[in-house]
């Protein structure tokens, strides 16, 4: 492993967030235009040099271990548009809870059960029923139950991406405007890619997508295990 402070890592950091800048401002400059969605246009940018310059992704992730940390406190930080907005949230919490259970549940066994009817393997079974939690805790059922991490990570990015890209227009179009809403399906589908997303739409949206991102990650990261026991048993 590389010392942690090398040129090369600090490189590799910088890469990360001038990536990442490069795309904010392509983002901006096209009015918001969902294809250039920074995430997206980031990802594409990173995977470009690595290619060309053919850098390892062991290299690349050990240079940019203090994202990964900071994933943690960027997820705690979406607690202030709830302190904001908890009025709102306390109203309407248990019909939350009861739709995102129920729509968790639906998922976990739709897509767990297709992928037991392909034939994948129980690594590969969990990482792809973890879509639905944002990162962090993604990761950890993962670590818990054994799923592979890295498709993890990447079933949960894509997850998000699409939904933050079509998710709006879609609930649009199908006359779900209130943003309390398109909050709650953002948040329960695309997480924190999602949030985020919501956060451009208004505070209350911003609100309720970062509440359907907790609940949905806290009910996951308790029936997933309970269901691998039992399915393991």
């Amino acid at each position: 492993m590389m010392p942690v402070f090398s040129g090369q890592n600090i490189g590799l950091f910088a890469l990360t967030v001038g990536a990442f800048l490069v795309a904010r401002f392509a983002y901006q400059k096209s009015d918001q235009h969902v294809l250039f969605q920074p995430l997206l246009i980031g990802v594409v940018l990173v995977v470009a040099v690595l290619v060309w310059f053919d850098i390892p992704y062991r290299q690349y992730f050990e240079a940019n271990q203090p994202l990964q940390w900071l994933l943690g406190p960027a997820v705690v930080s979406l607690a202030i548009p709830l302190y904001h907005n908890l009025t709102q949230l306390r109203r309407w919490l248990p019909v939350i809870c009861i739709s995102i259970g129920a729509s968790a549940l639906v998922g976990v066994l739709l897509t767990g059960g297709l992928a037991y009817l392909w034939g994948f393997d129980f690594s590969t079974q969990v990482a792809l029923v973890t879509k639905s939690a944002t990162t962090p805790i993604a990761l950890s059922i993962n670590e818990v139950m054994k799923g592979h991490l890295a498709l993890a990570a990447l079933v949960v990015m894509f997850t998000g991406l699409f939904g933050a890209m079509i998710g709006p227009a879609l609930l649009t179009r199908f006359g779900f405007d209130d943003h309390r809403i398109q909050g709650v399906a953002l948040g329960l589908t695309s997480h924190a890619i999602g949030t985020q997303k919501a956060l451009e739409i208004s505070p209350v949206c911003g609100a309720f997508s970062a509440l359907a991102m907790i609940v949905t990650g806290v009910f996951l990261s308790v029936l997933l295990p309970l269901l691998g026991y039992f399915w393991m048993a």
